[in-house]
């Protein structure tokens, strides 16, 4: 068969299925894609089209076979582990970076290595080393997955390492194709399910439980828009731009959604599965799933019915442990203080190349001080961002007492912290909303970034053994990896300082849980 008549048939599954996306026995799978086909599916080489929304940023794989007037290809489930071949620390992380008029705020991006039955969902050739399989980036080898991280909340942003399965628009990134032509994404998706470790204990659960979290919306974001709109005018460039001040954002998710939770090791013969389900912010129409436990193994499954231009959210969270399941230990992350060597900004006089500046090697970008940074913290998965994810910064500001987060791990557990950040270069484009605001959390100002960019002060990653080996006062300097802090500086353009102490509440959990 081929791949425009596999697109068609498997449209025509998804409907007579009413849209249920579990995974069954004989269900079509995806072609793996050759990057060429982009072009005939609605990609259009040009950077400046695209940032002047006259061309799209993203189409449906397959959209060449699917007519205008019916349906775009159907959503695609996607299986698989959160991690990265070349760069391990970088599978999962806030963007650098995005295009400030097809936005409304910075994406939440990770990279995902495809079950074997998933596999076909990467386009291109590993042995050509075309597609998903060019170069040696984070994302080579994997399946790019993205969403606005405003229209995901955090409770859901996963860990390397995490199991998740997906269910969302399988598109080409028509802004990718040097080298090895386009790669495929899911991007946006309305159902995330992430399995905490591949169900290991989670380090968010004081009890030693598996956690599976979902999050499942019918928000499509303007990555959906422009994937909807450039499958209905198949290339007129006029009835793009109109139909992107036009289309809904809303997204039809009525279906059935069946996903899985491996229980932990069950410490003893008499012990007895116990399953809590925590609500991390639905909206109000949304329906309870159901849950079974089969074994080992806990089923969710969630129906969902249409609802036209109602806004719904489910973001749940599901728990699962066995009677008797010791308590892990608790530790505390205190980030304690942000010194901001070089607030990177303002950019070269005259917006000049370079000109020998200690604050950004995009000496070009239009950008007067303070600089606006966004500081992201994370400790084994749980995430939080610096304040109100918001910092102005001079050249030698300290900024006190960060965020705190606390996770729970077993004595022998490895785990990490890892600090993002970012400083905001863009606040006088109007966004996809048209609002005339950045992109979120940015500040709206006259600053005006590269065709690389924001600016990018660098990473903090440290590993830690065990939680007994995290104990103490840390100091962190940046990674050298993507950042734009000229190499004058030799500690980086910033530190961060934060404390890691054992809470002994252990007794006061182990009674909690042994009265459930």
């Amino acid at each position: 068969m081929s791949r425009g008549a596999a697109v068609v048939a498997a449209a025509a599954l998804v409907a007579a299925l009413a849209a249920t996306f579990a995974a069954l026995a004989g269900r079509p799978r995806p072609v793996a894609p050759d990057p060429q086909e982009a072009l005939a599916d609605g990609c259009g080489r040009n950077y400046t089209d695209q940032l002047l929304k006259k061309i799209p940023t993203w189409v449906y794989v397959g959209d060449q076979a699917a007519p205008a007037t019916g349906p775009p290809p159907p959503p695609q489930r996607l299986e698989g582990v959160i991690s990265s071949r070349y760069y391990p620390d970088f599978a999962v992380h806030p963007t650098e970076e995005d295009l400030p008029p097809i936005h409304r705020s910075y994406d939440f991006n990770f990279d995902v290595l495809p079950d074997a039955g998933y596999r076909d969902l990467m386009g291109g050739d590993p042995v050509q080393h075309t597609g998903n399989y060019a170069g040696s980036g984070p994302s080579t080898g994997r399946v790019h997955v993205e969403r606005e991280q405003v229209v995901l909340p955090r409770f859901a942003w996963p860990e390397r390492g995490d199991r998740v399965a997906i269910v969302g628009s399988w598109i080409w990134d028509c802004g990718h194709w040097i080298p090895g032509g386009e790669r495929t994404e899911i991007h946006s998706y309305r159902a995330l399910w992430v399995t905490r470790r591949a169900g290991a204990p989670s380090p968010l659960s004081p009890y030693g439980e598996s956690e599976g979290d979902l999050f499942l919306s019918n928000d499509k974001t303007f990555a959906g828009v422009e994937a909807d709109c450039a499958h209905k005018v198949k290339g007129d460039a006029p009835a793009f731009q109109s139909c992107l001040k036009t289309e809904s954002e809303w997204a039809d998710v009525a279906g059935t959604y069946r996903f899985s939770l491996r229980l932990p090791h069950r410490p003893s013969a008499g012990s007895r599965p116990v399953v809590r389900i925590l609500d991390a912010g639905s909206t109000s129409a949304a329906p309870r799933p159901a849950v079974t436990v089969k074994g080992r193994n806990v089923e969710l499954t969630l129906t969902l019915a249409s609802s036209p231009g109602e806004k719904l959210v489910v973001a749940k969270r599901v728990l699962v442990r066995w009677t008797g399941t010791p308590v892990p230990q608790h530790l505390r992350v205190r980030f304690t203080r942000l010194l901001v060597r070089r607030a990177m900004d303002p950019g070269c006089p005259k917006q000049q190349v370079t000109c020998g500046s200690r604050e950004s090697t995009h000496g070009d970008q239009t950008s007067t001080a303070p600089g606006e940074w966004n500081v992201y913290v994370e400790a084994a998965g749980v995430w939080k961002v610096w304040g109100k994810g918001l910092l102005g910064a001079h050249d030698g500001d300290a900024f006190e007492r960060g965020a705190t987060l606390d996770v729970y791990l077993a004595p022998r557990a490895p785990w990490r912290v890892f600090v993002f950040t970012r400083e905001c270069d863009f606040g006088s484009f109007a966004p996809a909303d048209g609002e005339g605001h950045a992109l979120t959390p940015c500040p709206k100002t006259p600053e005006f970034g590269t065709y690389e960019g924001d600016d990018v002060p660098g990473e903090v990653i440290n590993h830690f053994r065990s939680p007994k080996a995290a104990l103490g006062f840390h100091r962190g300097r940046p990674s050298k990896h993507g950042t734009t802090c000229p190499p004058v500086n030799r500690l980086g353009c910033y530190e961060i300082d934060y404390t890691v102490t054992r809470v002994r509440d252990d007794a006061v959990r182990r009674r909690r849980v042994g009265s459930r």
